[in-house]
């Protein structure tokens, strides 16, 4: 009897068939063409398409190529802020002014990948601004508190502010004060 060198059926190689090595994922792709715009995904609309918007501060429909779905998806996964490589398709017009020109998705880049296009590439423009820088700038100025956190707050700011480090004054529900000694506790 011949020795079985394939393993079984030859299944090991087809389960190997759609695998891509590391080093292909190393190299970083760059805008090489005036039509290909760096552009920041700001929602996906299904069946294929979504909305981005490029360096030039302009929204646009993207295509998501055959590529970018199905069994390709795995590494490619698109989500609000992710930042792409998009192709500007220059042969389409707008027919509307209600419609958004097309463009086409080439590259999905990763959060390892922005640090790089940051260095590498000379981006412009507030899509690429860092928006944690934003974020920390905005403050909220309402508070949801209710009674008793208001009370709260209220005895601590007293106590902080007391000479006397040694007793927190109570108010019971009734209105009595009562004094309690900490280091009676």
């Amino acid at each position: 009897m011949v020795k079985n060198t394939k393993g079984g059926s030859g299944h090991k190689s087809q389960a190997r068939k759609h695998v891509v090595s590391n080093k292909q994922s190393n190299k970083l792709r760059l805008s090489e063409d005036e039509g290909e715009l760096y552009a920041e995904v700001t929602s996906l609309l299904g069946n294929g398409m979504c909305h981005v918007i490029d360096q030039n501060e302009v929204t646009r429909l993207c295509i998501i190529r055959g590529k970018f779905r199905g069994r390709g998806k795995r590494d490619n996964t698109l989500n609000r802020g992710k930042w792409v490589l998009v192709g500007i398709r220059d042969f389409e017009t707008v027919k509307s002014d209600n419609k958004l020109p097309k463009c086409d998705l080439l590259e999905v880049y990763n959060d390892h990948d922005k640090d790089k296009l940051r260095k590498q590439a000379k981006l412009d423009g507030k899509v690429f601004m860092d928006n944690k820088e934003e974020s920390e700038d905005v403050t909220n100025d309402l508070v949801f508190t209710d009674a008793k956190e208001e009370d709260y707050m209220k005895i601590m700011e007293e106590h902080l502010n007391s000479k006397t480090e040694n007793k927190i004054t109570f108010t019971d529900d009734n209105g009595d004060d009562e004094d309690v000694d900490i280091d009676d506790i």
